[in-house]
C-alpha cells in the first residue's frame, strides 16, 4: 500500500508490454498471504528536521515533506496495484514493520479502498489544511497495523519490478532493526541484499529465515529500497514490494530467480578478513598472541581463496605490529596484501584496500564475526557483500566462491606482489613513466589461440569488465569453437617485464581480411603500460599486411565497441588510441597513423600457423 498524501500523484500513462502486465498479474495471483507493508518516499541521507533548513536539496512538497521521487508514486493507469518511481538524489523507499499477514486479496481490497480513499481527499473541495489532517488520519490508521511482538508470517519478502532501459540497474534492500530508545539507531542489527531491475520484468525473492538471522521481526523494523550508487534519474515501475506466502503448486517460485542473483554473480577478486574471533578464536588486545588460535576452517578457507585467484586482506582492530607478528607466526602473513590493521572505523579500511588493489568494491567480500561492523561496512558501501564467521566452513562451495583453479589464479597474488615491486621501481625512476616503462623491459607475446589456453580465456572473459569493448562473457565452448574458426584470428596476449610474469593478459578475436577487430578484452594489470598500444601497431601492421596480399590497400581498421554500465575504461583506451565513433556498436582508425609509444613494448608473435616467428617492435 502507499502513504495518502493530500494532493495525489498524476497517473503514468505507460503502455506495458502484455507479457510484462501477465508476469504482474500472475504473481498477485500467486500470493496466499502479504502484510501490506505502507510505502513512502525518503532520503537516504535525511537528517530532519535540520535538513530542510540546511540542504540545498531539499525540495517540499505540498504538504511540506521532502520530495525524493519527481511525482511521488504515480499510478500506472489500467494496472492495478503498480507505481512509477522516478527517483531524484538520495531518493529511497521505506517502509515499516511489523504488519500482520492477511490473505491477499483482503490486502488488495484495503489499497483499492486506500486508493479511493486518497482520490476523494484529493478532490474535495476543502483548504488544503484538512486535507493534510484528513490524509495524516489515514497514514496514522494504516501504521496502527505495525504491532511490536506481531509474527511476521511470511516465508520471504518479494519485489517486483519493471524497467524499460537496456541496461539493468542495482537496487539495494535494507531491512534494519531500530532502536526505539533514546537516541534511535539500528544497533547494529542489519539485512541487505541487492537485486537488479531491469530491462523487463524482475522478480526477487528474499528468504525470511536470511531477514530474521540478522533482524529481530518482532519488533520495530524499517525496509527500504534505493538504487546503488547515484539515484538521480533512475526509474523503476513497482509491482509487490512485501512479506508474502505464496499459494501452494502455482509454480511461481520454482520460476523465480534467486534473490541477488545478477549482483551476486559478478565475480569476488578479494575477500577481507577480520582478525579477533573470525580468522582465529580469541581477542589480541586481551589474551596477546599466545592466547589465539588459528581457526582449522579459515587457514582452509584462505589456501582455498589463494588457489581460485582471489586476493585476500586484512581489516582488523588491533596493534599493527602485534597483528602482524601473530600472522607471521601462523606463517600465513604472505596471503594478505595491504593489510589495515589500526583503531579506525572498518569501512575506511575496507575501501582503502580496493584502492590499493585498484579494485571496485563490489569484487569485494568482508568477513567479521561481529554485526556491528558488517553493519557499519554495508551501511557505508552497500555493494560490498558481507559474511559471517560461520560461514568461513562453507566458503569452498559458496557461489560467491565458484572460479576456476588455473595457473593463473594460482599466480595472481604473486602478480599484485611483483606490481608493488614496480611501484616502488617508479618511484625510484623520480617520476618519470616512460623512462620507467622502458626500463621495465616489457615484452608482449601474441600467439594463436591453443586448447591449454581455453581455461584461462573463459575465466578472463568473466572477470573483465573494465576494458571488456563489448562486456563478453564467452562459454568454453565458444573459446573452443574460435580455434577452429578459419575466418577469424583468435590470438592471446601474454606480457611479461623484468619483475615477473604477469601471464595471459588479453584475447582478441579479429577478422584480419576486413581489417575489423570483432573483441578484444584485457587485463587491468597491465593498462596504461602501453600494451595497448603495442598490441594495437602489431594488428594493424598485420590488417596492411592481408590487404596487400589481396592486392588492396588498407586505409582504416575498425573496432567492434558497446557500451556497457563498467566499461568506460574502453571507451578511454579508445580515444587515446586514436579510434573515432564511427556509429553505434563500431569505432575507426586511419592505419596509417602511428601508435604513440608503441615501441616501448617489445612485440613477439606469429604472423600466422605454419610460418616462423618474427619477433617485431610494434
Amino acid at each position: 500500500m502507499i502513504e495518502t498524501l493530500p494532493e495525489r500523484a498524476p497517473g503514468a500513462d505507460i503502455a506495458l508490454p502484455a507479457d510484462v502486465l501477465a508476469a504482474f498479474a500472475a504473481f498477485r495471483a500467486a500470493l496466499k498471504t502479504r502484510a501490506d507493508v505502507t510505502w513512502g518516499e525518503h532520503c537516504s541521507e535525511c537528517a530532519y528536521p535540520a535538513c530542510y533548513a540546511h540542504c540545498a536539496f531539499y525540495t517540499p512538497r505540498p504538504d511540506f515533506d521532502c520530495r525524493r521521487f519527481e511525482a511521488g508514486f504515480e499510478p500506472v493507469a489500467g494496472a492495478d496495484g503498480l507505481h512509477r518511481v522516478r527517483f531524484r538524489k538520495w531518493g529511497k523507499l521505506e517502509a515499516q514493520g511489523p504488519t500482520p499477514a492477511m490473505p491477499a486479496e483482503r490486502a488488495a481490497q484495503r489499497a483499492r479502498r486506500a486508493g479511493r480513499w486518497a482520490a476523494l481527499i484529493d478532490a474535495a473541495p476543502a483548504p488544503y489544511m484538512v486535507k493534510r489532517s484528513l490524509s495524516r488520519r489515514a497514514n496514522a490508521h494504516a501504521q496502527a497495523r505495525v504491532a511490536p511482538g506481531a509474527q511476521m508470517r511470511a516465508e520471504a519478502f518479494a519485489v517486483e519490478t519493471f524497467a524499460s532501459r537496456a541496461q539493468p540497474f542495482t537496487l539495494t534492500i535494507l531491512n534494519t532493526g531500530l532502536n526505539t530508545g533514546e537516541g534511535g539507531g539500528h544497533g547494529g542489527r542489519l539485512f541487505q541484499a541487492r537485486f537488479e531491475a531491469g530491462p523487463g520484468y524482475r522478480r526477487a525473492l528474499f528468504p525470511i529465515a536470511s531477514i530474521a538471522a540478522g533482524v529481530d521481526l518482532s519488533a520495530p523494523f524499517l525496509v527500504q529500497i534505493e538504487p546503488v550508487g547515484e539515484a538521480e534519474g533512475v526509474e523503476a515501475i513497482f509491482g509487490v514490494c512485501d512479506f508474502v506466502t505464496l499459494k501452494a503448486d502455482t509454480g511461481v517460485q520454482a520460476a523465480t530467480q534467486p534473490a541477488s542473483s545478477s549482483a551476486d554473480a559478478k565475480p569476488v577478486k578479494v575477500v577481507v578478513w577480520d582478525l579477533d574471533e573470525t580468522l582465529w578464536t580469541g581477542t589480541l588486545a586481551e589474551d596477546g598472541a599466545a592466547g589465539v588460535t588459528l581457526r582449522p576452517e579459515a587457514l582452509a578457507a584462505i589456501r582455498m581463496l589463494d588457489e581460485r585467484g582471489v586476493l585476500q586482506s586484512i581489516a582488523s582492530k588491533n596493534d599493527h605490529a602485534e597483528a602482524m607478528a601473530a600472522l607471521n607466526a601462523f606463517g600465513i602473513a604472505d596471503y594478505f596484501l595491504h593489510p589495515q590493521i589500526h583503531w579506525n572505523p572498518k569501512s575506511g579500511s575496507v575501501a582503502a584496500v580496493a584502492r590499493a588493489l585498484d579494485l571496485s568494491l563490489d569484487s569485494v567480500v568482508f568477513i567479521d564475526d561481529q554485526p556491528f561492523e558488517r553493519g557499519e561496512v554495508m551501511a557505508a558501501h552497500p555493494i560490498v557483500r558481507t559474511l559471517a564467521h560461520t560461514d568461513v566452513a562453507s566458503l569452498a562451495d559458496h557461489p560467491w566462491f565458484e572460479l576456476p583453479v588455473t595457473a593463473e589464479s594460482r599466480k595472481r597474488r604473486h602478480l599484485y606482489r611483483q606490481e608493488a615491486e614496480r611501484a616502488v621501481a617508479y618511484e625510484a625512476a623520480g617520476g618519470d613513466y616512460a623512462a620507467f616503462l622502458r626500463g621495465s623491459q616489457i615484452v608482449l607475446t601474441l600467439a594463436p589461440l591453443q586448447a591449454a589456453d581455453v581455461e584461462r580465456v573463459f575465466e578472463l572473459s568473466q572477470r573483465t569488465n573494465q576494458l571488456n569493448f563489448n562486456g563478453t562473457k564467452f562459454a568454453r565452448a565458444e573459446v573452443e569453437r574460435l580455434m577452429a574458426d578459419p575466418a577469424r584470428a583468435a590470438l592471446t596476449l601474454r606480457c611479461a617485464d623484468r619483475f615477473g610474469d604477469y601471464g595471459l593478459i588479453g584475447f582478441v578475436v579479429a577478422d584480419l581480411t576486413a581489417g575489423r577487430i570483432e573483441d578484444f578484452f584485457m587485463s587491468c594489470r597491465v593498462q596504461r603500460k602501453r600494451v595497448e598500444h603495442a598490441a594495437f601497431a602489431w594488428l594493424a601492421q598485420r590488417i596492411e599486411e592481408k590487404g596487400a596480399m589481396k592486392g588492396r590497400g588498407a586505409r582504416e581498421m575498425r573496432v567492434a565497441f558497446t557500451a556497457t554500465a563498467r566499461n568506460g575504461a574502453a571507451i578511454a583506451m579508445l580515444d587515446e588510441l586514436g579510434f573515432a565513433p564511427l556509429d553505434a556498436g563500431e569505432r575507426r582508425r586511419n592505419i596509417a597513423a602511428p601508435f604513440a609509444d608503441a615501441d616501448i613494448v617489445t612485440v613477439r608473435a606469429p604472423v600466422a600457423r605454419g610460418r616462423a616467428r618474427q619477433k617485431a617492435a610494434a
